[in-house]
């Protein structure tokens, strides 16, 4: 009896180990869990939400995609924005609309009509982004940064889903 009680507590530490190593490398290549830390993406995330994101696809940026990078002037904090600009383009932000390229670009997600500060032509290099906060009127972006686009490196995550608080999960980031 003793015996089997050693080799049952010996097998569930191996599998203990192994699930615990499947995770860890899980979320080190696939999954990033990140915590929004400001106010910046109201309404749509708020402060102490938590999300979580795939690294995998950060090759596949869209318009309209909550990405979590690297601050470029401080690269050793990571941000959550919303892609507004994608390599190439022209943005413009003027009278409280953003166009890309001509092109007036969706507002929904707005909290408040935006002020003026900020306004401007942005020309987005290749290989970078223009990220803005939904909460325009609070929300240091790449309006005001000194190094004003994201390059895809800096990129870590492409935020799918809040898991934290219970009562607001969603995946309709």
């Amino acid at each position: 009896m003793r015996l089997e009680m050693k080799s049952f507590f010996k097998r569930f530490v191996c599998c203990f180990i192994a699930f615990y190593i499947a995770i860890m490398i899980t979320f080190k290549l696939i999954f990033m869990i990140c915590l929004v830390p400001s106010v910046s993406m109201e309404n749509t995330l708020k402060a102490g939400d938590i999300l979580i994101g795939t690294r995998f696809d950060r090759e596949n940026i869209k318009r309209y995609d909550l990405m979590a990078f690297e601050m470029p002037d401080h690269p050793s904090q990571l941000y959550i924005k919303r892609v507004m600009g994608l390599p190439g383009e022209t943005i413009v932000v003027k009278d409280g609309r953003v166009y890309a390229d001509g092109k007036k670009l969706r507002s929904d997600f707005v909290k408040g009509t935006m002020n003026s500060s900020g306004d401007g032509v942005y020309h987005v290099p290749e290989g970078h982004y223009f990220m803005m906060g939904d909460n325009r009127n609070n929300s240091f972006d790449s309006r005001f940064w000194k190094h004003k686009y994201v390059s895809v490196d800096a990129m870590k995550c492409h935020a799918h889903l809040r898991v934290y608080p219970f009562k607001r999960i969603t995946n309709h980031l």
